[in-house]
């Protein structure tokens, strides 16, 4: 019942939510659009798209890639980029496109980024030209454009404009830098014409405590409950809180271990997102909001508090409380008041300053 991987059978994806998702990520494919699947963290993405493979997999050829190797880095070579599960077979394959195959594989080692990046389209070419449906997969899709100098973008608008029976499918846990991708300019997009936004957010109380009541219904409610309200009634969270619990932990130990864990989580995102971002102000911003109060703290008090710490402009100030909202660190319930969207999170905000790993920021 409680799987802390990710899912891939329908019966066990929970949420209204998510099993509409798969069913529009079907239809998004089979009209033949782009596909961006968005939610913040932990909240079932992947899980999403597996069930979509797992159900319709079939029926398509499809590349998987999974980019989370890449959180946190600035540059990441294109030898990286291999696909994590793929069902094209050689078999089924000319001669030609076996060793395109291969290519975008790493079987056969690539001798340049102009051979990969021609292996890879000639592929998608001769997939296209069968006639059938074809998915390329990008999980973790916000850190493609850290592939420079291969210019992955380039690679999708060139299947978006040349290769009709090929669609691409985005997911990203950071919302507001994929959809920097998507349309950048906020006018046009970047590489397709026309991308469906999936978006997925975390579950509400009620499916909370119903999902923690399928795989333990003899656990008084007003525990679940507080479970759903301390884990922010976050998937991910909840599975591994459940968990706990059907392995012999008591609601207190098994809320208690969860609760490090995600604050751990959270702890590594912060620093892949430091190490891209690298200023103290991001920081400051974080901590200012972590210590208001939970409704939220307006947009002049941070700014106010990142621009007498560190005498940098207004304008810097409020670019930085943009990238943290794109980055999935803070929402905007209303204007101009921003929030620590989980409280794991606020709690590793408030922790993280005694870590060696934040030396030389305030």
């Amino acid at each position: 019942m409680f799987s802390t991987r990710p899912v891939r059978d329908e019966k066990n994806l929970h949420g209204k939510q998510h099993r509409e998702a798969v069913k529009k990520v079907k239809e998004t494919v089979e009209d033949g659009d782009f596909a961006a699947v968005l939610g913040p963290r932990r909240v079932g993405k992947t899980s999403v798209i597996n069930v979509f493979l797992n159900r319709y997999g079939s029926k398509y050829k499809y590349l998987y890639y999974d980019l989370a190797f890449g959180m946190g880095r600035e540059a990441i070579s294109y030898t990286e980029l291999t696909p994590v599960l793929t069902n094209i077979s050689e078999e089924d394959l000319e001669y030609s496109a076996t060793l395109n195959l291969g290519l975008v594989k790493m079987d056969i080692r690539p001798r340049g980024i102009a051979e990969f990046q021609n292996a890879f389209l000639n592929l998608m070419r001769h997939i296209n030209s069968e006639g059938k449906k074809a998915v390329v997969i990008f999980d973790e899709a916000q850190v493609l454009p850290r592939f420079a100098p291969l210019n992955m973008l380039g690679m999708l608008q060139t299947i978006s404009d040349g290769f009709e029976n090929v669609t691409v499918i985005l997911s990203g846990s950071m919302p507001g830098l994929l959809e920097r991708i998507i349309n950048p300019t906020g006018d046009r997009p970047f590489f397709a014409r026309y991308v469906e936004r999936i978006n997925i957010s975390r579950w509400d109380v009620g499916e909370s405590v119903e999902y923690l009541k399928k795989g333990l219904p003899d656990s008084p409610e007003e525990e679940l409950r507080e479970a759903a309200k301390e884990l922010s009634n976050v998937p991910g969270f909840l599975a591994y809180y459940g968990k706990l619990r059907t392995k012999g932990r008591t609601h207190e130990e098994a809320l208690s271990m969860t609760v490090n864990y995600a604050v751990k989580l959270w702890k590594e995102d912060l620093r892949n997102f430091i190490r891209i971002y690298r200023s103290p102000a991001y920081i400051i911003g974080l901590r200012t909001i972590a210590k208001g109060p939970s409704y939220g703290v307006t947009t002049e008090e941070v700014v106010t508090e990142i621009t007498s710490t560190l005498k940098i402009s207004e304008r810097r100030a409020k670019e930085v409380l943009k990238n943290l909202v794109d980055g999935g660190f803070l929402v905007k319930p209303r204007r101009g008041v921003y929030q620590i969207p989980e409280r794991p999170l606020r709690k590793a905000v408030l922790e993280f300053k005694s870590e060696a790993s934040w030396e030389g920021y305030p």
